[in-house]
């Protein structure tokens, strides 16, 4: 049995029988591991492993959160890390940009400042390896904002070109004036978060950075349960009915007819029926693009079995503070066990537009879902091809990993050999297995790295990496999660000297 996370208010069962938060399935020997309760409410913290006779441990328990009533942003794990810069002009060293004061005026002490040099640059280190959410940057105001114009933010753990070299998260078009712009890195992982511009001589003023992330080593959820299930909703207007949100289109412009939309009514909710119970890992919600994007704010999504108030009653997994407009933002629920997910305004009147939901999960008492294999349908090509090892063969579904059975793949002994498989269009990207040789040679595969983006640089190794494969024992599998990354291409890539690669 395992161990569960209830947040709540209440001291029945000792606390217990408060909301859950999450379900500790494991947490490897010496680990941490931060489990996301999404403003659930709550006075009291409850570690519980119910069922039988059983000894309860705990080595450290940290928890954030604010009051009741404030909102606040994920933790700024920035704060924690040390800085450096390429060089200091002006006095603006480095750690301004970390000193949790925004202000954007140079004389007010709290921006950076390099010299005016080539490739200027401002490197974080977080002392240990995160899978990296966010990155916000905010720019100057007095004067010289078009300067941050062209710079890339990188992240990765090699302090090759002094960091610079690590896969890039983004690119900064611009930044208005004094303002706060914030870069979705999909769960890179890294040790070191870099700020560079590329190119001619170039001053790099940053009044401060933030960055959001968890520990490396989570798990990412994937198939989309939602469009089996039966949808009911407290009223409809403009035609809005409840299947609108899970018909799999994502269009976010009202008119386009793929968006729910109730009557102005007190506590509008939409209800999701999986028809059996299901331990659910995430709510994506798309919000409407065309107007009244802010009517989402102070939704709150809730998880559970009951039908108690329409099912606005059973635990809450998340509040939703706001979704961009035309956008979608991902609420994960941790394992929250229930047959109904609600999505509710409490309060006032109110208007309630939901233009796609997709939820993730597997069904109570299993484990890791499946999902559809988005490989078979691609093409593949590799950097040369060695003892009859087509690149095909990565993708053939055959796993036999003993490679005289014929569906292994095979490079030449090259230096930085590479396989690639282009998947026609664009997808984000939840999860890559590799399967690896059994009957000799299974250490070739130390070392390879997965690149997942849109660009053929580098015949597409050059996009950013999601994961470094230290090994993969002899004829098994491995997934390795890369949280949402978008390409077109994925890579896999040994650099460094003369090796072969061989995928199953």
């Amino acid at each position: 049995m395992v161990a569960e996370i209830h947040v709540g208010n209440s001291l029945n069962d000792n606390g217990n029988a408060n909301p859950r938060c999450a379900v500790i399935s494991s947490i490897a020997a010496g680990s941490s591991t931060t489990f996301v309760c999404n403003g659930m409410e709550g006075q009291y913290v409850n570690i519980v492993i119910p069922g039988g006779k059983k000894y309860l441990t705990l080595c450290e328990v940290e928890v954030t959160g604010q009051p009741s009533g404030n909102t606040a942003p994920a933790a700024n794990i920035a704060k924690g890390g040390k800085v450096t810069q390429s060089s200091v002009g002006w006095k603006g060293v480095p750690e301004r940009a970390i000193d949790g004061n925004d202000a954007s005026i140079y004389g007010k002490g709290s921006c950076t400042h390099t010299s005016l040099q080539t490739k200027p640059w401002w490197r974080l280190d977080l002392l240990k390896i995160y899978k990296i959410n966010t990155v916000t940057i905010t720019n100057r105001k007095d004067c010289c904002h078009e300067r941050i114009n062209g710079a890339e933010i990188h992240v990765g753990n090699s302090l090759n070109d002094n960091g610079n070299a690590n896969p890039r998260c983004a690119v900064i078009s611009s930044i208005a004036a004094g303002s706060s712009t914030t870069f979705v890195c999909n769960g890179m992982e890294g040790q070191y978060v870099n700020i560079v511009i590329p190119g001619g001589k170039k001053y790099l003023t940053l009044c401060e950075v933030e960055v959001t992330g968890q520990p490396s080593g989570t798990t990412a959820p994937t198939a989309n349960i939602a469009k089996g299930g039966k949808v009911t909703q407290s009223s409809v207007g403009w035609k809005g009915v409840p299947e609108r949100a899970i018909d799999g289109n994502d269009a976010s412009i009202y008119g386009k007819g793929s968006c729910t939309h109730t009557s102005l009514q007190t506590k509008p909710w939409w209800r999701l029926d999986l028809l059996k119970i299901y331990k659910i890992n995430t709510v994506t919600i798309t919000n409407r693009k065309d107007c009244c994007h802010e009517r989402i704010n102070g939704a709150e999504i809730h998880v559970g079995n009951s039908l108690n108030d329409n099912g606005n009653a059973n635990p809450r997994c998340a509040v939703i503070s706001s979704i961009t407009a035309g956008s979608s933002t991902t609420f994960v629920c941790n394992g929250m066990e229930g047959q109904y997910v609600n999505i509710v305004i409490p309060g006032g009147k109110k208007y309630l537009t939901l233009c796609e939901v997709e939820v993730t999960g597997q069904p109570s008492g299993t484990t890791a879902p499946t999902a559809t294999n988005i490989a078979k349908g691609g093409k593949v090509t590799q950097s040369s091809v060695g003892w009859k090892g087509v690149p095909e063969r990565a993708i053939d579904g055959n796993d036999a990993s003993i490679y005289g059975k014929g569906s292994c793949t095979h490079t030449s002994l090259q230096t930085k050999p590479w396989w690639r498989l282009d998947l026609q269009k664009r997808y984000t990207i939840n999860t890559v297995t590799i399967t690896n040789r059994k009957d000799c040679c299974h250490e070739r595969i130390n070392g390879a790295e997965i690149h997942v983006g849109n660009s053929l640089n580098d015949n597409g190794n050059a996009n950013p990496r999601c994961a470094v494969i230290s090994s993969i024992a002899a004829g098994s599998s491995t997934t390795f999660v890369c949280n949402g990354m978008e390409g077109q291409y994925v890579n896999i890539v040994i650099p460094g000297g003369k090796k072969y690669l061989t995928l199953l």
